[in-house]
């Protein structure tokens, strides 16, 4: 059976309301409806917020899950880069803000050739917001 990649990336204030659960549910879902015969693998980072409420979801769906916690990195952005360097078939990411770990791990994805589907805001490079 062929094993698809899904790396998610998700802010620790993503809402957990039940809006949050839904748009996380939907979006999860609509990436990998292609997938379907496929084994689905979600790289996530295991800090609280959207990363609890996607490998809750995941483990639901029956999907395995491939955690990164932050206590074995140096840095956000040793994480960051280590969840992209293992190459993900897709990206998705739920940021609040465009000047986030979660932007920062999805502007990586993009360089790698990762394809990225923002569910928060736009965490491209192109719409970095000026800061005065």
């Amino acid at each position: 059976m062929m094993v698809r990649r899904l790396l998610f990336t998700g802010g620790r204030d993503w809402p957990s309301t039940r809006h949050g659960w839904s748009v996380m549910y939907w979006g999860i879902r609509a990436r990998t409806d292609p997938w379907s015969d496929a084994g689905i693998v979600v790289v996530h980072g295991d800090a609280d917020g959207a990363d609890q409420m996607v490998k809750y979801i995941a483990g639901r769906m029956g999907w395995a899950t491939e955690p990164y916690p932050a206590s074995r990195f140096p840095s956000p952005r040793a994480r960051n880069q280590r969840m992209v360097d293992l190459g993900a078939d897709e990206c998705v990411a739920c940021a609040t803000s465009w000047a986030s770990g979660t932007g920062m791990c999805a502007r990586m994805a993009r360089r790698a050739g990762i394809v990225v589907t923002d569910l928060g805001v736009d965490t491209r490079i192109e719409v970095r917001p000026s800061f005065v």
